[in-house]
């Protein structure tokens, strides 16, 4: 008798799973777990907010209302978070809107920046172009530097009313 004959049948049993879960034992690890997991978050929050940022800038007055100040001055602070003494690190100041912001000086250099050195650069002077009309609005200042060949950027939001 062959395999596909009539009256030949193959009787196949599929084992049975039983996919009943028990949610009480599993509550004490599942609460441990997330409770390392919320630690460890918490830890490299705080690592993260603690480590030295290369760049630092800040305008005084932001926002810059054009019936009380004319400038608004750019304090800029350098940290040297890499393992090496720096050499010529050049600060510099750019605006995507160069036709009606004009920045002086647009870039300063450190002669020496040693290892986790810091040095504060003010003023740099932010004002609006006079020879152009200027709208109220937000304007980005882009502080760019390299410090031994790894380049660091932070943009800067001025609040112009005119």
């Amino acid at each position: 008798m062959g395999l596909y004959d009539k009256g030949n049948k193959i009787n196949l049993k599929l084992p049975e799973f039983n996919f009943d879960f028990d949610w009480k034992k599993t509550k004490y690890p599942v609460l441990g777990a997330t409770a390392v997991a919320v630690f460890l978050l918490i830890i490299f929050s705080i690592f993260t907010l603690v480590q030295p940022q290369p760049l630092d800038a800040s305008l005084n007055p932001n926002p810059l209302d054009l019936s009380k100040d004319i400038d608004s001055y750019l304090t800029v602070t350098v940290n040297n978070i890499t393992d090496a003494t720096a050499s010529n690190v050049t600060i510099s100041v750019e605006t995507s809107d160069e036709a009606s912001i004009s920045i002086f000086p647009r870039e300063r250099v450190i002669a020496t920046l040693g290892k986790s050195e810091r040095r504060t650069l003010s003023p740099f002077v932010i004002s609006p172009t006079p020879s152009k009309e200027v709208y109220s609005g937000t304007y980005i200042l882009t502080v760019k530097t390299t410090i031994n060949s790894r380049s660091f950027s932070k943009d800067v939001v001025l609040d112009l009313k005119a």
